[in-house]
């Protein structure tokens, strides 16, 4: 692409944390305060292409439907797309004074991803206690529990040509949520009972539409070893030959730093271009390498 792009992951956790009540007040300040920061970045000559999380959101729709179906997870997730796609297209215009678009986006996936048999992708709150008939796991610090769901790799986005062509002319936001899950088969596609990883889904049109730099913002300062332990430390640069010893050995959580880490390896390994990891509030430091956590070629 023409544009100077910069593509953020925005974690779910990073505009509505899944701890306290999901009210819509509560989201709108948050994703106030990461239009702010965004915007900073455009203002500086980059595009922006967002890809946010949506786990409580779809976590409190399934709680809400008559006895949590799994299989509605594709239409909250379209619910869910719309929800902050509006938030976060109406707090970056208000502060840009120019366009943005939000779209709903598909993802195809493949029919037989093994992600379906292990379900690793955590939605909703925090239960202090494990919820019946749910499949769930504990959160990283031990304190409690959320459910999780199928999270397959997406394989391509139906809208990837309309987001290039907006791009030419607005600061987009798209395939929240990691998309509408679809999977494909002989003879067509059909909704997913899954949630497909946003970070995944960044990754992709990072590398597919060129992206100068992709950037993942969270709601910790870094990638850590040992992350929740005593001895837990901070990683400021990652090689990716480290970093796939890292992931291999499980050092990292699988549906939270896990993904993020191996997209942004994916990225850095076909692009030669560093990814940084920064939490909410410390992303322009991160990118001047003052901190984060920066995936580097190597």
């Amino acid at each position: 692409m023409s544009v100077d792009l910069l593509v953020i992951g925005l974690r779910r956790n990073a505009i509505s944390p899944p701890r306290g009540a999901l009210t819509f007040a509560d989201e709108r300040v948050v994703i106030a305060s990461a239009a702010s920061e965004l915007s900073v970045l455009a203002r500086e000559g980059a595009r922006l292409l967002v890809a946010h999380g949506n786990g409580p959101q779809v976590g409190r729709l399934l709680l809400a439907s008559a006895f949590g179906d799994p299989g509605s997870l594709d239409v909250h997730v379209a619910q869910t797309q719309g929800e902050l796609g509006d938030l976060l297209t109406e707090a970056l215009e208000a502060r840009l004074g120019i366009p943005c678009a939000a779209l709903v986006t598909r993802v195809v996936v493949a029919e037989d991803d093994p992600a379906f048999a292990t379900p690793t992708k955590p939605i909703g709150g925090v239960f202090s206690a494990a919820p019946a008939d749910v499949t769930s796991v504990r959160t990283p610090d031990g304190s409690g529990f959320r459910r999780v769901v199928a999270s397959p790799r997406p394989v391509s986005l139906l809208e990837e040509a309309a987001i290039a062509e907006l791009l030419t002319h607005h600061h987009v936001v798209a395939g929240g949520g990691g998309g509408i899950p679809l999977a494909r088969r002989a003879g067509g596609r059909a909704p997913a009972a899954a949630v497909v990883d946003k970070d995944w889904v960044a990754s992709l049109l990072a590398r597919r539409l060129d992206a100068r730099r992709l950037v993942f913002v969270t709601d910790v300062d870094n990638a850590f070893e040992g992350f929740g332990g005593a001895q837990q430390r901070a990683l400021s640069r990652l090689a990716c030959g480290e970093a796939r010893v890292r992931l291999a050995r499980g050092e990292f959580a699988p549906g939270s730093m896990g993904p993020k880490v191996e997209a942004a390896v994916e990225f850095t390994e076909a692009t030669g271009r560093p990814c940084v990891i920064a939490p909410l509030g410390g992303v322009e430091r991160a990118l001047r390498g003052a901190g984060g956590t920066t995936i580097i070629a190597g």
